[in-house]
C-alpha cells in the first residue's frame, strides 16, 4: 500500500509540474496576442473585472486569472459587473465574434489549467492519505 501511495504521490506531482511548465510556456508564447486582445477589448470601453485588471502584476502565477474573464464571456456565462448591473451584451458579442485564431489558444489554455487543477487536487488527496496512513 505504501508503494502505491508513494508512486501516486510522485507521479501526480511530476504531472502537475510538467503541465504547469507547459502552461507557462503556452501563455508566454501567446502573451502578445493576449495583450492585443485585452487592449482591443478595453478600447471598446467594455467592463472588466478587477482580478483581470491586476493579474498582470502577478506574472505567471496569475495566468489563469488573466484568461478566465474572456473564457466566461466566450461561453456566455452571465456575470454581474456591479451588484445592480450585468456585463454589457456587447462585450459577450465582441468575444464570441473573435476568429478562432484569436480565441482558441485561450480555450485550450483554460482546459489545461482545469486538468492541472484536477491533478493537483488528486495529489493533495494522496498527500492527505499518506498523512493519515502514517499518523
Amino acid at each position: 500500500m505504501e508503494s502505491i501511495l508513494l508512486f501516486l504521490w510522485g507521479s501526480s506531482f511530476v504531472a502537475v509540474v510538467i503541465i504547469d511548465t507547459f502552461n507557462r510556456y503556452q501563455f508566454k508564447k501567446n502573451e502578445e496576442e493576449y495583450r492585443r486582445l485585452l487592449d482591443e477589448y478595453l478600447g471598446h470601453g467594455f467592463d472588466i473585472d478587477i482580478m483581470t485588471t491586476y493579474a498582470v502584476f502577478f506574472g505567471s502565477i496569475a495566468n489563469y486569472q488573466k484568461i478566465i474573464w474572456f473564457v466566461r464571456l466566450y461561453k456566455g456565462v452571465k456575470m454581474k459587473f456591479t451588484r445592480e448591473r450585468y456585463v454589457q451584451p456587447e462585450a459577450y458579442a465582441f468575444v464570441q465574434s473573435l476568429p478562432d485564431s484569436r480565441i482558441s489558444w485561450i480555450i485550450k489554455f483554460h482546459r489545461l489549467c482545469i486538468i492541472q487543477g484536477y491533478i493537483l487536487a488528486f495529489w493533495l488527496s494522496v498527500c492527505f492519505a499518506i498523512f493519515l496512513r502514517y499518523k
